[in-house]
């Protein structure tokens, strides 16, 4: 039965530990939004967002056209009470519409109907003019969001350096204002721009080609629209003598006491997950588990109220050695580890092919295949995968590998999700629920009324 309040699951990968041995348990940690928005009316706080285009000249023609089309589809889909600024860069910065509230939208329509391509890529520079604009009022909205697209590499400007910048996506994130960003095509610097993302506490994207830009900016827009917690951070406490070990690529906070795990937010229906692994020590699995795992999440409401999710905790018994060979695998742990080693194959064969070692990219795809034939989605993936492999085109790879890592190990997925059963079915899910074969490939067309 869907679920009508957050809460914690504790999935162990077996539901007992082993008497007697030191051991390592996989153990997978749900958080959960309710099944469903409240159905009474309730106003909410406005959206604050900051659309960020890039108009260099490599955005001249299809890519520019496609981007002004994408973020007409934003606004249209706001409100007239939120707010949204309007930023264009190439080596200079221009804010062509302050942050203000959207009213008719003719302001934005306007502006958008005068972007035209420029010169070079002051990727810092149109980040920081969105981020400011939205800073004074970030504690006033359900969401404060930078968007941000660009199909090239941040070459001049103040700051070009990836790690600063992305350093100071994460500084405005503490202040309330998050980064989402959008790549196009195979030029743009696909490590920066995931960074920011994740640093900045939004969503990564990109499009292998223009056309290919709808699908992700809908994405975005309908999770806003559906989110239920922000701010979300997993506190975990084990028991004496207990070690943690995260697997998952999450931003932690490492000056407190215990492992705080800043999670994605989450829309209604939908969790995020942690996978974590418990080193068990000898004495404690001799004597009978016990508690062995709590689990405490934080987060707040768009409206900035907390969101009360209840602790978790995991007992498990000792069992013998005969006995726990007897006892069946969680199959939906199965599957996360399946996910979370299919990425870490990825990112080994990306960067094989950065060495252009097509050879070893090859035996890395043809092994994942083998090791993860049982979970058709990550086999959907891997044959993709070693589709552009065949092209040899290191540029294409590279982005197609990192961003199908990072899906594979930070993606929201539906609380209730079912076997993976091929495009057909997984279009009838949320479109920030649907896993795709090719993140940088459109896939589930257009709404009827965004067709041509």
């Amino acid at each position: 039965m869907p679920n009508t309040l957050p809460r914690i699951l504790i999935q162990p990968l077996k539901p007992a530990v082993i008497a007697g041995i030191t051991q390592k348990l996989p153990v997978l940690i749900r958080v959960q939004a309710p099944a469903a928005a409240p159905t009474e009316s309730k106003a909410r706080k406005p959206y604050h967002l900051a659309l960020v285009i890039d108009r260099s000249g490599s955005m001249s023609g299809a890519p520019l056209i496609e981007a002004i089309r994408c973020t007409r589809h934003i606004i249209e889909q706001l409100e007239p009470t939120d707010m949204a600024s309007l930023v264009i860069f190439d080596d200079r910065v221009q804010t062509l519409v302050a942050a203000q509230p959207v009213g008719d939208r003719q302001a934005l329509h306007l502006a958008l109907s005068r972007v035209h391509g420029g010169g070079s890529t002051n990727l810092y520079g149109g980040w920081k003019a969105g981020a400011d604009g939205l800073l004074p009022a970030a504690g006033q909205a359900a969401l404060t969001r930078v968007i941000l697209l660009s199909d090239g590499n941040a070459n001049v400007g103040e700051i070009t350096d990836a790690t600063a910048m992305a350093t100071l996506c994460a500084h405005a994130a503490e202040r309330g204002v998050t980064t989402s960003t959008y790549g196009l095509g195979s030029h743009f610097n696909e490590d920066l721009m995931v960074e920011m993302a994740k640093r900045g506490g939004g969503n990564h994207y990109y499009g292998d080609s223009a056309s290919d830009l709808f699908e992700p900016f809908s994405a975005e827009f309908d999770f806003i629209s559906a989110l239920c917690a922000r701010q979300v951070r997993l506190s975990l406490a084990a028991a004496p003598q207990v070690r943690i070990r995260l697997l998952n690529d999450y931003p932690q906070r490492s000056d407190t006491p215990f492992p705080v795990v800043h999670l994605p937010d989450i829309a209604f229906g939908a969790e995020a997950w942690a996978l974590a692994e418990l080193e068990l020590p000898l004495a404690l699995a001799f004597d009978g588990a016990g508690p062995l795992l709590q689990v405490a999440v934080t987060a707040s409401t768009p409206e900035g109220e907390p969101a009360t999710f209840a602790d978790a905790t995991l007992t498990l018994p000792a069992v013998s050695m005969a006995v726990w060979e007897t006892v069946p695998e969680d199959a939906l742990v199965v599957t996360r580890q399946s996910e979370l080693a299919a990425g870490k194959l990825l990112e080994q064969a990306r960067a094989a092919a950065e060495y252009g070692d097509w050879n070893t990219v090859e035996r890395l795809l043809s092994e994942a295949r083998r090791r993860f034939a049982e979970q058709p989605w990550v086999i959907e993936v891997l044959e993709s995968m070693a589709e552009l492999a065949g092209l040899m085109d290191t540029a294409r790879f590279r982005k197609e590998a990192l961003y199908s890592s990072r899906k594979m190990s930070s993606r929201i997925s539906a609380a209730e999700e079912g076997s993976y059963q091929g495009p057909d079915t997984e279009s009838a899910s949320a479109s920030f629920l649907r896993r795709k074969t090719s993140q940088g490939k459109a896939q589930f067309g257009k709404p009827e009324d965004e067709k041509e």
